[in-house]
């Protein structure tokens, strides 16, 4: 599904914001990745999509449709499959312009029953893969005085959550290493930005949702903690992306742009 632009803002006037530029979105299979990838095509962006898993129906269809879409299949935890990664974007097109960190794991689970295997493994997919893509992409982007990383945290970074602590722990920590990176290499031409999303309607949260003892009542928890009494789509989330990918947000570097519905403003 295109991602449409409100009707009082004609496609015309905001142009191809990511026109020649080249990407890399992780986890971009499904979900938030996927629509990510999508709108950057849709932008006129190179994109290329790494995942851990092989492409499904919807990210077939779009590498299909768009020959500048490529799939990379990555494991963001291995700094050999990263390393392959960035490799391959190298030789492809010399340069990168924009990484986008959104590959992620969830558990739910309270500290007290969660195991040292199960720690390690969330962390290194949702913190150690954003630094292991980061840092092979700096090298990259410096070299050429300019470039944005976008990471995806989570409300859930921000704030505490029941029944999900190593995730919090991921994603706060995501967001502090965003801050971190943008005040060491903003003289290195980069900027380095996240996003917060907050109950999204993709394959991970409703793995969540159905792994509860009553799905329905879960559901309905989440939605209720929301001002817009709603989950997002991926496709909003997406589109925050893109602002932080842009020129738009040209005056922004180290910033946390909350997407959630209105969770955290009570």
């Amino acid at each position: 599904m295109k991602c449409p632009l409100p009707d009082h803002v004609p496609r015309e006037v905001l142009g191809m914001r990511l026109e020649d530029k080249v990407t890399i979105v992780t986890g971009a299979c499904s979900g938030i990745g996927l629509s990510t990838a999508r709108l950057f095509a849709e932008q006129g962006a190179a994109v290329l999509m790494a995942d851990i898993g092989e492409p499904g129906d919807q990210s077939l269809e779009l590498l299909t449709a768009n020959s500048r879409v490529t799939f990379f299949q990555t494991d963001v935890s291995r700094a050999q499959d990263v390393e392959a990664l960035f490799d391959q974007v190298e030789s492809t097109y010399g340069r990168l312009d924009v990484l986008v960190n959104n590959a992620g794991v969830e558990l739910a689970k309270q500290i007290v029953d969660t195991t040292e295997e199960e720690w390690d493994s969330l962390m290194s997919v949702n913190l150690k893969g954003v630094f292991l893509c980061s840092r092979a992409a700096i090298d990259l982007m410096r070299s050429e005085d300019h470039g944005v990383i976008v990471n995806v945290a989570s409300e859930l970074g921000l704030v505490g959550g029941s029944e999900i602590a190593a995730y919090c722990a991921s994603k706060g920590g995501v967001v502090q290493l965003t801050k971190a990176m943008a005040v060491d290499h903003a003289s290195d031409g980069i900027r380095v930005n996240c996003v917060c999303p907050g109950p999204v309607d993709t394959p991970l949260l409703e793995s969540i949702i159905q792994a509860a003892s009553n799905p329905s009542l879960e559901r309905a928890s989440i939605v209720e903690k929301t001002l817009l009494r709603r989950l997002g789509r991926p496709d909003e989330i997406a589109s925050a992306i893109l602002f932080l990918a842009s020129d738009e947000s040209s005056y922004m570097t180290g910033s946390v742009l909350v997407v959630d519905g209105g969770t955290t403003a009570h």
